[in-house]
């Protein structure tokens, strides 16, 4: 009996040495002569991220309409450069959420008033930006190699800036300034693009062999490039008052300017935390 014991751990212990070797060649493309490793560790899924991004806009041709009579033509908003960053977490591989904030730099609106029953006809222009709070849900679809397309969409809330601005009339006679103004609105987003993982496989250190040489196995991604388009609907807004040049009169209440919506290019970076 203790014969048969004897052999059947000698065996046990011999098929676990080779299974042990065969293991090693498979996860570092070779064999072992010397020692045994450590087994591999698998390294946990990234938790969190830190986001921050920068990007350029253009603009559809907005509504204009002053007083809630007039309708301006010749409208439009200037391209514009944008900047900002966030958080967010992950809720699966493939399923991940954020929250960002953008500014968006300044950028010259203007329309055109051309109904001779207004009091002062004439281009208005007027400055304006923007910060934008988004919560975005991202779908990743391949999350196992390097090149990573996504689709997102966000909901949140725009806060424009609008700074004084002029009207000039069509025969440079009578002119006008405009009130600076600021206000709230909702906000939407709809997104598309793909990261790169810029590290590749990156390495961790979970042991050593009897000889001091150490172990090492892939962790998570850390260091993502993001590249994507997003459409902003921004809402709407208004200017101040409408005034002569040089006196108090007001004019008008107000130039509106609705349905605002932009197209971002943006390049960030994302840095992934366990």
């Amino acid at each position: 009996m203790t014969t048969i014991r004897g052999t059947l751990l000698g065996a046990v212990l011999v098929l676990g040495s080779v299974a042990g070797v065969e293991a090693a060649d498979i996860n570092y493309g070779g064999s072992i002569k010397d020692g045994g490793y450590a087994a591999p560790m698998v390294a946990p899924e990234p938790r969190f991220y830190f986001r921050v991004d920068g990007g350029y806009a253009f603009h559809d041709d907005p509504t204009m309409v002053e007083d809630g009579i007039y309708d301006l033509t010749e409208t439009s908003i200037d391209n514009t450069w944008t900047v900002g960053g966030g958080v967010g977490m992950y809720f699966s591989r493939n399923v991940r959420a954020d929250i960002t904030l953008d500014h968006r730099f300044e950028a010259e609106a203007q329309g055109n008033l051309a109904d001779h029953a207004a009091t002062l006809e004439g281009v208005r222009r007027f400055g304006m930006s923007s910060t934008v709070a988004l919560a975005n849900v991202y779908y990743d679809f391949d999350t196992r190699t390097r090149f990573t397309p996504y689709l997102g969409i966000g909901l949140g809330f725009v806060r424009h800036s609008l700074k004084a601005g002029t009207v000039e009339d069509p025969c440079g006679v009578c002119t006008g300034t405009i009130d600076a103004n600021s206000s709230t609105h909702v906000a939407g987003a709809l997104m598309a693009g793909f990261s790169v993982n810029l590290l590749g496989r990156r390495d961790q250190y979970v042991g050593s062999t009897k000889d001091g040489m150490a172990i090492a196995a892939p962790s998570g991604r850390s260091l993502l490039l993001d590249v994507g388009y997003r459409f902003l609907y921004l809402g709407e807004t208004e200017t101040g008052a409408v005034r002569f040049t040089g006196t108090p009169d007001v004019v008008a209440d107000d130039p509106t300017v609705e349905s605002i919506h932009a197209h971002e290019i943006r390049v960030g970076l994302r840095y992934n935390i366990q």
